[in-house]
């Protein structure tokens, strides 16, 4: 037992903050923001200041895997979250409910998500820290850098905590980092001399368009289509989320500059009034002005190079070591499971800085970065598909994401095929993991012919650019 420094107050952190007080640390967490949570979650959305945090306005979800892990590890921010109108939803109940004789089996209850704005979700985490016993949350305390120590390994910095702009240093027995995208971490490990982390870094390129609605009876709208759906040069997101209220987005290449017109309420309407799956999604009140994102980073930093940690003590999570582009929904069900192999690691290592490294290293790159690099494969891959739709040629198919593809279809009309979608899309296990079980590829291959290739109903690029002038 020991204590604990995270520097970020988002989700990762306060979740890594509520989990590690559970095992008996003692937890500060800082957070550069200085506004705390409201009393409620509708003034969270329409007023709590999270300047920092750059996506808090636009669309988000919580998939069922980090369902999951809320529910068993942080339990009194789930409780928040589902009793304050957190949308419920179970993907695989839903796709059964599609084919004739398909039966529902008490196991399927692990695919449900319970999801709402990312202002609701981070409401529900922020309050249930302020009252968590082992956790001490400080708002306003921006970091300047680390504090450190005696070194553990020979040449390697050790890192004791933070030192904040007002010169204080608040140090402990680890330190987190759970800021986010936008971490400084390569800044901070500079200025103590630290070897430079292995830091992977590509734009995704794209750029995102999107607001909230609400209807005026708690519902939300009915799905016809597949919530990412792909049209040549452009993308519809639609997402449910908490109390009635929803988010609809459009997304593009962010060099695309015809699309930056998406910033235009109308144009975004008359688009999305095109796609007759999404359409529906436009039928309520708009309770957003449209906002926008670009710069959007695919990135995975290792902090074990050539086998030594560039600096003991200090842990990342999260964004801040390796984040995706939003549009598969997946960045607060992987930062929550990285919060829950950090939280795993601590209780084996916790008391040999040196192992602690190299063991979170090593599980990190084991358990998480398959889910980074299967993510920006695919980002990569609709990239390219958008650059070719918009020279106005055919992209050449790529097997090893056809078999994904066609997973996806086949889980409408199959409930084995169901259920093996409902575990990837949820981040429960990987593709390469679901087909590689015995027979799994030869059975999603059976229905190969049952399986539309065509796109989605909705515009070609010549009708979109009608639409956008």
């Amino acid at each position: 037992m020991g204590t604990i420094t995270v520097a970020g107050g988002g989700m990762c952190g306060l979740a890594a903050a509520m989990m590690l007080a559970d095992d008996g640390h003692e937890v500060t967490v800082l957070e550069r923001d200085p506004a705390p949570p409201p009393p409620d979650l509708e003034q969270a959305f329409d007023g709590w200041d999270r300047r920092s945090v750059a996506q808090f306005g636009l669309a988000h979800i919580l998939l069922a895997g980090g369902t999951r892990i809320l529910e068993q590890q942080v339990p009194t921010a789930f409780e928040l979250l589902a009793g304050n109108g957190g949308y419920r939803l179970n993907l695989v109940t839903f796709l059964l409910s599609l084919q004739a004789g398909a039966e529902v089996t008490p196991d399927d209850d692990r695919f449900e998500l319970v999801t709402g704005r990312r202002s609701t979700l981070e409401w529900a985490l922020a309050t249930a820290a302020a009252d968590h016993p082992g956790v001490a949350v400080r708002r306003g305390d921006a970091i300047a850098g680390l504090t450190t120590g005696p070194s553990v390994i020979e040449g390697v910095p050790h890192v004791t905590g933070f030192r904040l702009n007002t010169g204080e240093e608040v140090v402990g027995d680890i330190a987190i980092d759970a800021t986010g995208r936008r971490s400084p971490t390569l800044d901070w490990l500079a200025d103590i001399g630290a070897v430079a982390p292995i830091d992977h870094n590509e734009d995704s390129g794209f750029a995102y368009y999107g607001r909230y609605f609400r209807s005026d009876d708690g519902s939300v709208p009915g799905l016809l289509g597949p919530a990412l759906a792909p049209y040549g040069t452009f993308s519809v997101l639609t997402l449910p989320a908490d109390n009635g209220t929803w988010s609809v987005t459009l997304y593009g290449l962010s060099d695309d500059k015809e699309l930056r017109r998406f910033r235009d309420p109308d144009v975004h309407e008359r688009v999305v009034r095109s796609c007759p799956l999404q359409a529906h999604w436009l039928d309520g009140e708009p309770i957003t002005e449209m906002k926008s994102m670009a710069g959007v980073v695919d990135r995975h930093r290792r902090f074990v190079v050539d086998g030594k940690p560039c600096a003991t003590g200090l842990l990342s999570v999260g964004d801040a070591s390796s984040c995706t582009n939003p549009s598969l929904g997946r960045g607060i069900t992987l930062g929550l499971k990285h919060v829950e192999l950090l939280r795993r690691e601590i209780a084996r290592h916790g008391d040999d800085p040196a192992a602690l490294a190299l063991a979170f290293d090593e599980a990190t790159e084991t358990e998480m970065r398959p889910y980074h690099d299967a993510t920006t494969a695919l980002d990569r891959r609709r990239v390219a598909e958008m650059r070719s739709a918009l020279a106005g040629s055919a992209l050449e198919p790529d097997a090893s994401l056809q078999i994904g593809e066609l997973l996806a279809g086949a889980a409408t009309i199959d409930p084995t095929c169901a259920r093996a979608f409902g575990e990837v899309f949820s981040c429960m296990a990987l593709p390469d993991e679901v087909l590689a079980r015995p027979g799994m590829a030869d059975h999603v291959r059976s229905f190969a012919d049952q399986v539309s290739a065509e796109p989605p109903p909705g515009p070609g690029r010549t009708e979109l650019m009608e639409l956008i002038a």
